[in-house]
């Protein structure tokens, strides 16, 4: 499934913003019929052809020639072939061009000139690519081509519109990512046969000393010693739970505590805490960035994105009922013509 949402998010970003192909991995052996009917439109097998063209090519150089065999689960007692699987997933994302294209004027996107001749030139290089074969049998033209470069194009910008419109934003600290190293000597043991063992106090107390001489090191390091960085500690120490963290604040207060996340969080960028004792054992830790600018930027554009996606999909399905209220995959699209294109 993982496999399958990575190639559709890739399929989805060809086909929302923008074509291109070289015309050889895709075959048709009948004459250009229409393969769907949307919002009273024919939409033709040659103009199915450019998106399919495309999907064939990049899916091959990405995952091979078999791609299309591959058995992709669709629930969890039944799967699909790719092959089944994107021909569905064409069709949806012509229609969603179509109905992006629809509100054009309303987010008052238009081609300029110099646009259009940029798309006719990219809309020539797809075409003399074709071979006089696929052009004849699918009848083919530099309009056709045009038609589907420019629909992409002002579908591309019609979403930009309505998301610069939405103003869709995530905060630093809705957000914030924590990156910490937590030196940590353990309460407990773990026997041979997976089973965990409460430490005896002397037991505990010996950790904690070794917690005591650990962080004496970190705050006082002896000049030209090898474990004066905490994870050289670790290692000295055999402390093999210990690890970096990048948390949110929630996540840290859940897994430590309220207590101990708050005082994580009265920490300064490359401080240590005292030994601080949990219920898990005696920690040490060390602050790398109560705000970890990388981490947090890649949460933001995640929950932003994720966002976005909500928020098109609620105007999309709305206006995908205004334009063809009987829009469905099975009643709209004419699998004997769709079948003449071969992956």
């Amino acid at each position: 499934m993982q496999k399958r949402n990575i190639v559709i998010l890739i399929m989805s970003l060809i086909l929302l913003f923008g074509v291109s192909g070289c015309g050889r991995q895709v075959q048709d052996d009948g004459k250009s019929e229409t393969v769907l009917k949307f919002a009273g439109s024919d939409i033709s097998i040659g103009e199915v052809y450019v998106y399919a063209n495309t999907v064939s090519e990049q899916y091959e150089k990405s995952y091979g020639e078999n791609v299309w065999d591959m058995e992709v689960p669709i629930s969890e007692t039944e799967t699909d072939t790719m092959k089944n699987l994107t021909r569905k997933d064409i069709i949806e994302d012509i229609v969603r061009v179509k109905v992006l294209v629809s509100k054009a004027a309303e987010y008052d996107v238009r081609i300029s000139p110099e646009d259009e001749e940029a798309l006719v030139k990219q809309a020539d290089a797809f075409y003399k690519n074709l071979t006089d074969d696929q052009i004849e049998k699918m009848q083919l033209s530099r309009e056709i081509i045009l038609t589907v470069y420019r629909e992409n194009e002002i579908a591309s910008r019609v979403y930009n519109r309505m998301m610069d419109k939405a103003g869709i934003e995530v905060s630093d600290e809705d957000a914030r990512q924590t990156t910490i190293y937590d030196l940590v000597f353990e309460k407990y043991a773990v026997d041979v046969s997976g089973n965990v063992k409460e430490l005896s106090q002397d037991e505990k107390d010996a950790q904690y000393e070794r917690a005591l001489q650990a962080y004496n090191t970190l705050v006082n390091p002896v000049s030209g010693s090898d474990n004066t960085n905490i994870e050289g500690l670790a290692e000295f120490y055999g402390a093999a739970d210990s690890r970096y963290y990048t948390l949110s604040p929630d996540e840290i207060r859940e897994m430590y505590g309220q207590e101990i996340g708050d005082m994580i969080y009265s920490l300064d960028d490359g401080s240590y805490s005292l030994v601080t004792e949990s219920e898990y054992g005696y920690h040490i830790f060390y602050i790398q960035a109560l705000t970890d600018r990388e981490a947090t930027n890649r949460l933001k554009q995640t929950e932003i994105s994720s966002k976005q996606k909500a928020y098109f999909t609620s105007c999309y399905e709305k206006w995908l009922k205004e334009m063809d209220p009987n829009y469905s995959y099975e009643k709209s699209v004419d699998e004997d013509v769709y079948n003449k294109i071969k992956f």
